[in-house]
This record gives structure tokens, sequence and C-alpha cells, in this order.
């Protein structure tokens, strides 16, 4: 896009060229007879038109030029503040119990799956817990890599089996401590009671207070575990047991943290829960954006001068002509 700063100054374009041409017919030596110059051989051609013609394009680009043409180019200027996430995967055993369709573990996955598949512009760190707690993914914007790792999370990811729900914030405190992301969160998705580890659930879950970190606690499954098993045959049978989890410790961090609790009883609640959380941390993005001019006038400047030069070295000069 071009644009004129001084555009005024064009409106002098047309009022130079025809001040040009009537000065041009004004001018001239007065004689009674002009068949003294014809018999002298004098003859009008275009060439001697030629050194005007460049005066009066020298003119016109003067004056283009002072008319101040630019050119403009639009930067836009894109802010994103994004939050740094740390999902908490529960893979203990508890979670092949198939009262959700088909098992917890494979309700579970599907979900976290969906939700990072949403959270384009956020850093996702993926953690898995059983008897202990280590990170399967730190902290990446390459959604991609963490929903690879998530599909191929069993409940043999961690050999070690028990539900450290301490350990398991304290991995996530470890990800997310060093980040400069303006919001900081944990997603503990878990369906048994804390019965393993070396670290108190709730000190961790302080620690994390105080570094500005929220949890966000799920308790996924129902109040019956189904687990499946092999009879005397060798075919499988599945196998009821008391279930169940601590909803007053899961409730306890969330509130400590300034987040909230959720009780998932079936794949459907448990979609509703990550939607609702994905509606409460949202990425934060500024846009604006910016215009700039760049001269054009510079070149016009060096062609006027040239031309008007040459123009007139043509017409005073070179092409003398008595007319």
């Amino acid at each position: 896009m071009i644009r004129f700063a001084n555009w005024w100054f064009l409106f002098l374009i047309p009022v130079v060229i025809y001040l040009f041409i009537a000065v041009k017919k004004k001018r001239g030596l007065k004689f009674s007879s002009v068949k003294l110059f014809k018999q002298a051989g004098t003859v009008k051609t275009v060439k001697h038109k030629i050194g005007k013609a460049l005066i009066i394009c020298g003119v016109v680009f003067a004056l283009t030029a002072l008319a101040r043409p630019q050119t403009s180019i639009i930067f836009d200027i894109f802010n994103r503040q994004g939050v740094d996430i740390a999902v908490l995967l529960d893979v203990s055993g508890s979670m092949q119990s198939v009262d959700f369709e088909p098992t917890r573990m494979e309700a579970a996955r599907k979900t976290v799956d969906d939700f990072i598949a949403q959270r384009a512009n956020d850093r996702i760190s993926l953690i898995v817990f059983a008897g202990t707690a280590h990170t399967r993914i730190p902290l990446t914007l390459d959604n991609n890599i963490v929903r690879e790792s998530l599909a191929a999370v069993s409940t043999e990811s961690v050999n070690v089996d028990g539900t450290a729900i301490g350990m398991a914030i304290s991995v996530g405190i470890n990800r997310l401590k060093k980040s400069g992301a303006p919001s900081r969160i944990m997603i503990l998705i878990t369906d048994g009671d804390n019965n393993a580890g070396e670290i108190d659930p709730m000190t961790a879950a302080n620690l994390a207070r105080d570094l500005g970190i929220r949890i966000y606690t799920i308790g996924v499954g129902t109040d019956t575990l189904i687990l499946p098993a092999q009879d005397f045959w060798g075919q499988t049978i599945y196998q009821q047991y008391p279930g169940g989890f601590d909803e007053a410790l899961l409730e306890k961090i969330a509130e400590t943290t300034g987040a909230q609790y959720f009780r998932a009883a079936d794949p459907k609640t448990l979609q509703n829960v990550f939607d609702i959380i994905n509606r409460l941390e949202k990425t934060e993005f500024n846009d604006d954006s910016f215009r700039e001019y760049s001269e054009l006038a510079f070149p016009l400047i060096a062609a006027a001068l040239i031309l008007l030069a040459v123009g007139i070295i043509l017409d005073k000069y070179y092409f003398i002509q008595i007319p």
C-alpha cells in the first residue's frame, strides 16, 4: 500500500505543466518574416523537444518527491501468556478396574489426551505415579510428544504398586517451580488412598500453595473395584472389591492450593470435569499491531536532479533553436 504524506503537492503537477506550456508559447523573437530562416535550412525536429520534456519530467518527479510517497508494513505483536500444566496420572493396579468402560485407565487416558489436544499454546508435563512417581515428559510445547507418551502409559509404567499422592505432587512441584508462566497448575487424577511414598500429601500441597501452584484433584471411579482375574481353567473372570478413595484428602489438597476437587464416577463425568478445568484455566493473549512507513522520495529526488540536469544541458547548450 502506498500513501502520500504531503499529498497536496500533487495538485501542483498539472499547474506546473500548464504554466510550462503557456510560457513556451509566449517565448520567442518577433521577425517580420521567417523566410530567411527557412532558406537557411533551419528545421524543427523531435530531438529539439527532448530537453524540455526531460525538464518537465524532472519537475514532476520533484513534486512527487515533495508529496512524500510511502509504503507501509503492518507488524503484528503477539504476546502469549500460557499456562504451565503438570498432569499427574495414577497408574496403580486399581486403574484396571472395569467399572469404567473399557477400564479406568483407558477412560482417563482418552480424556487427558482430549484435554491436551485443546491446550496447544500451553506447556504440559506428564507425570505418572503408583507406589512412587516419575516424570515421563518434562514441560514442553510439543503436545504431540506428550500425547504419544500418554498413549504408551499403562499400569506397568511404574513398577512399585501403591498410591503415592505426596510423591506425585512433589515431582509436579519440581517440574513447575522454575516456570516463569503467570499460571501454573497440576491436575491430579487418582482412584486410591495415599498409602505409599515418603512425602505427606498435605506437606507437598502446602509447598505448592507457597509457590503459587494450584492443584486440581480428580477422584476417579465408583466405590467398587471390578478387576479381571483368571480362574483355574485360565479363563478371565471379574472380581469385586471394596473401592473408594480419600475424598476428604483430595478436597483439602485442592482447597489449600486455591483449586477445586471433582468426583468422576463415570467416563462422561470425567470428560465434563476436564471441560470445566479447560474453561477455568484459560491462556491469555495480547494481540496488537503497528504500521511502519518506508520513504520512497529519495529515488525520486535523485531521478529529478538527473532529469533536470540532462534536460537543461540538452535544451540550453546542445539543441540550440531559434524559433
